[in-house]
């Protein structure tokens, strides 16, 4: 069983149909609900608010029968862009809720029935942004680096059940944050690329099926961004 959080995302969106070959899915998402996705009876759309506890418990108990094997890879994410001495707080808050507070909520719910099974594969998502900082992204920054101490305190706590943790920190690619960017910014962005072209998202997938794939691969964090 593979769940991913952030299903109507871009990237999330674009991997699902792709990852159901591989295992059945199960698609979190917020508020909207990802249109033409579910073409086959191996992904079902499921809402949920990550942030909200009684309403994670409770996903998890009405899904306790399908859970074997688990797979969680969190793309559920939120960026709201401002300088640090003008952002408003309660900004600063959504981000930590849903790029951090709501990867606990479920991790930690779902790593009960991932001891019993002896068997979990926990996938983070983290970007360059996040890695390195950038005007304006202060909070994002903040809440993508908080996922490497959180990500190697798992790989330490619960590596003795067969349980991996790690962090994949991606650059840019055909399809998500770089639709939403003018001309200059993504002229900019393929230039400073070494190979001078945007990220496939095919990429992605195979290091999720090597990560599920590779139990002694625990704590690490992979860059996919063409040496960005």
């Amino acid at each position: 069983m593979i769940i991913i959080t952030g299903a109507s995302g871009g990237i999330g969106n674009s991997i699902i149909e792709e990852l159901s070959k591989r295992d059945t899915i199960l698609c979190l998402y917020h508020s909207s609900k990802p249109a033409d996705l579910f073409k086959n009876d191996r992904t079902e759309p499921v809402q949920l608010d990550i942030t909200n506890e009684a309403d994670v418990k409770k996903f998890i108990s009405d899904h306790r029968a399908q859970f074997k094997n688990i797979t969680l890879v969190h793309f559920a994410t939120v960026n709201i862009d401002g300088l640090v001495m003008t952002f408003d707080f309660a900004d600063w808050k959504k981000i930590m809720d849903v790029n951090v507070n709501g990867n606990f909520l479920l991790t930690s719910n779902l790593l009960p029935l991932m001891i019993a099974g002896n068997w979990g594969r926990i996938i983070h998502i983290s970007s360059v942004v996040g890695k390195n900082g950038m005007k304006g992204a202060a909070a994002y920054s903040a809440s993508k680096t908080a996922l490497e101490g959180w990500s190697r305190s798992l790989s330490k706590e619960y590596g003795r059940f067969n349980i991996t943790s790690n962090i994949l920190n991606l650059g840019y690619f055909e399809v998500g944050l770089i639709n939403h960017l003018n001309d200059s910014d993504r002229e900019k962005i393929i230039k400073d690329i070494p190979s001078q072209k945007l990220g496939k998202t095919s990429n992605i997938i195979n290091a999720i099926y090597f990560l599920m794939d590779s139990e002694y691969v625990n704590g690490a964090l992979i860059d996919i961004h063409g040496g960005l």
